[in-house]
Formats: C-alpha cells, sequence, structure tokens
C-alpha cells in the first residue's frame, strides 16, 4: 500500500509541475489499430524527481511481482535506479527489474539489465546495482519479481532509488 502511495505521490507531482496531459492509450494500441498520432515533445525535468524507497518487511514469493512506480501519463525517457537488494553467492539479484506500459489490455513489461557493482555489495546477502531506465517512446511502469525459487523478505537495508531525468509530453493544438 505504502509504494502505490507513494506511486501516486510521485505522478501527481510530476503531473503538476510540468502541466501533463498526455494519454498513453493515444500512442500504444493492444489491439492492433494504427496508433493516433499525437505530437510529443521530450522535456528536460528541472526539478528533483529522485525518490528513495524501502522494502522493509516486503515480503515476494516466487514469480510474485511489486509495481513499484506508474509514471502515467508522464512517458519516461530517461531515468535511473539504484537497488540494494538481496543476492545470490555469484552477485545475481533475487529479484528482476522491469520497464514497460501497463494499462487496460497493454502489458509490455519487459527486464532491464542491471549493472553489478561488486565493490559495495556481499554476495550471498545483499548487492548493489544500477542501471538507465526509459525508453525513446517512453514508459510508464516499473517493477520488481521474485524471479527465485523461494520467498524473499526484504531487510532493513534493502532500497531502491528511482529518478527521472527526460520524459515525453503531449503539444498543446
Amino acid at each position: 500500500m505504502h509504494k502505490k502511495i507513494l506511486a501516486s505521490v510521485i505522478a501527481i507531482a510530476i503531473i503538476a509541475t510540468i502541466g501533463v496531459t498526455m494519454d498513453p492509450m493515444q500512442k500504444f494500441s493492444a489491439y492492433g489499430e494504427k496508433p493516433q498520432t499525437k505530437k510529443l515533445q521530450k522535456v528536460t525535468m528541472d526539478v528533483p524527481t529522485e525518490e528513495w524507497f524501502s522494502f522493509k518487511g516486503i515480503t515476494l514469493q516466487p514469480g510474485e511481482f511489486l509495481d513499484m512506480v506508474d509514471t502515467t501519463p508522464f512517458m519516461t525517457t530517461k531515468g535511473h535506479v539504484a537497488m540494494y537488494i538481496p543476492c545470490d553467492t555469484q552477485g545475481r539479484p533475487q529479484v528482476q527489474f522491469l520497464q514497460g506500459i501497463v494499462d487496460v489490455g497493454i502489458n509490455t513489461l519487459a527486464p532491464v539489465d542491471p549493472e553489478y557493482l561488486s565493490q559495495l555489495s556481499t554476495p550471498g546477502q545483499n548487492c548493489l546495482y544500477h542501471f538507465d531506465i526509459g525508453t525513446p517512446d517512453g514508459v510508464t511502469d516499473f517493477a520488481i519479481i521474485n524471479n527465485s525459487t523461494h520467498a524473499i523478505t526484504f531487510g532493513d537495508r534493502n532500497t531502491s532509488t528511482f529518478s527521472i531525468a527526460e520524459g515525453l509530453k503531449q503539444l498543446s493544438g
């Protein structure tokens, strides 16, 4: 529930700051329809958009996901994530980070490959990863999924930072 509230606050702050009125359904269709042509413009965010999340106490069963952020109707084209999360003895994350668009009839979530930072990690316990997010056409949804074979209960230090640097908004007219 905390994550949904935080995601809503992020989306409202972004919308209030840049006056976005874009409907993500205008660009993407799940039914094979030709996308409507709306003029989109890249904008660089002039306000801090970095958010910090604590996963403390959250348990994910194998295959279970956690929706972290939904930036609808803002389409994220550039951003960054850093996560300190459980990892195996080889330093591989026990969760997979996903990005894409999830809306009625649409699910384009796809894995994002993180970069492992060995100097700040303890394999078999927790490891630090970071990676860029966004696509040229923009994405709205960011989630993690438990890709291990056992339940994961996140501890005190399991955290994530999420920032947006650039996105798309609809031009008026």
